[in-house]
């Protein structure tokens, strides 16, 4: 009998301590977070092991169990935040801006008289796009380039829209690493009508730097942007071609899902694909690509899943009514968001869960599990074989989720518009 109760307090605390691993904190009650309601930027990991939460109004930075807000009432100039980058030498670059007045779509609105904020790791140092050479409302985009340059893209347009209305107007800004100074190329400068508004940008192999805008693709050479797509017989791109999705595979080739086709740049070759290379205009813009473990590259769609053949086709499957781009997680499992439920095909085995519709986003952790995002529903995670449900009834203050991150250390980030929780594993 002595025995028996060694072994059972034996499996008891063995109980206890994998159920201690996983450790959930939420912040709730912090009139200073500004998270709640508002547009998230994105999140980072910084040096010094704080954690930050970029958002239109400021940015909250997390570090050992406390809270600090940057915002107008602190280190930022103004409370309007466009784009963000952490450079090469752990400089953190905050765009911001303030209320002045422009047109947006005929409609009198609010301008933003822009300009930086660069934290060191130490202090904040303030500069405004006057200083560098135009005075402009917010800075839209921010990169810097593998030669060390830093690209800044403004624009006159709020925060998040799309072009300037009635009076639109955007530039591109370059600070040049060798001689430390700013160079300003508007619209005049480029090779297209609006590829002064840069939406993303990519560099190649050989160092080439690609500025993916609205309505065109082009680079920058000799001094001067040169237009991708003319005198190109394979590729084309123009009015109408939206850019939904962008990948960069393993062996850093771009791919760009645009409403009208699939294109792609192999390092050395631009090519666009249509209906002759098996899409079809029914199914939709593309959602985005993965890449799988044999190195195919799968489309999905939202009336489609493709796979391209790596000669010359996309070869079709007849889904219907995708939610989200698909997913590929660490055992090569493909995760596909149905409408009628979440699907997951290991292999040749394929399983839907029906009580998971309408998925929009699907990650992983570091610690086995991976997380499926339903609208306003709260967040499903699959680990270890089994189903849990994490929402306003267990663990979360509400079930609408407006963030979610995977931290260095592994804590996974939840916001919702109620508050923002960590799970953290020991």
């Amino acid at each position: 009998m002595k025995y028996f109760y060694l072994i059972l307090l034996s499996f008891l605390l063995i109980a206890l301590q994998v159920n201690g691993q996983e450790k959930w904190n939420c912040y709730t009650d912090d009139e200073a977070l500004l998270i709640d309601d508002n547009i998230t930027l994105g999140v980072f990991d910084y040096k010094d092991g704080s954690t930050w939460f970029v958002t239109q109004r400021g940015v909250n930075i997390f570090k050992d169990g406390s809270w600090t807000t940057i915002n107008k009432k602190t280190e930022l100039l103004k409370n309007k935040i466009g784009s963000y980058l952490v450079d090469s030498k752990d400089q953190i670059w905050i765009g911001t801006g303030s209320p002045d007045i422009f047109f947006d779509g005929y409609v009198l609105g609010q301008l933003y008289q822009g300009g930086v904020m660069i934290y060191d790791g130490e202090e904040w140092k303030p500069m405004n796009t006057k200083e560098m050479g135009i005075k402009a409302p917010v800075i839209t985009q921010m990169h810097e380039a593998t030669n060390g340059d830093i690209w800044l893209g403004v624009s006159s347009v709020n925060p998040g829209s799309e072009r300037g209305g009635l009076f639109a107007k955007g530039a591109l800004l370059r600070l040049a690493k060798e001689t430390g100074e700013w160079t300003v190329y508007r619209q005049k400068d480029m090779p297209c009508l609006d590829c002064h508004f840069v939406k993303d940008f990519y560099e190649d192999e050989n160092g080439n730097l690609f500025f993916i805008a609205r309505w065109g693709i082009y680079y920058f050479e000799d001094g001067k942007f040169h237009s991708v797509g003319k005198d190109n017989e394979e590729f084309s791109f123009g009015n109408g071609d939206f850019i939904t999705a962008k990948f960069v595979d393993s062996n850093n080739n771009l791919w760009l899902g645009t409403t009208a086709r699939i294109t792609s740049y192999n390092g050395s070759t631009w090519r666009s694909f249509n209906r002759k290379n098996g899409l079809t205009s029914q199914n939709g813009y593309p959602y985005g690509f993965v890449e799988t473990a044999d190195k195919k590259i799968i489309m999905t769609a939202v009336n489609g899943l493709y796979t391209y053949n790596n000669e010359d086709q996309w070869e079709q499957e007849k889904i219907k009514y995708l939610y989200g781009n698909s997913y590929l997680d660490d055992q090569n499992r493909l995760w596909l968001p149905y409408h009628k439920g979440l699907i997951i095909r290991d292999g040749e085995n394929e399983t839907m869960y029906k009580d998971i519709p309408k998925v929009h986003k699907i990650f992983e952790d570091h610690h086995g599990g991976v997380w499926a995002l339903s609208r306003n529903k709260g967040v499903k995670r699959y680990k270890d074989g089994e189903w849990k449900l994490f929402n306003e009834d267990n663990q979360l203050p509400s079930n609408s989720i407006t963030l979610t991150y995977v931290s260095n250390d592994g804590t996974v980030w939840i916001g919702t518009n109620k508050g923002i929780c960590s799970c953290e594993y020991d």
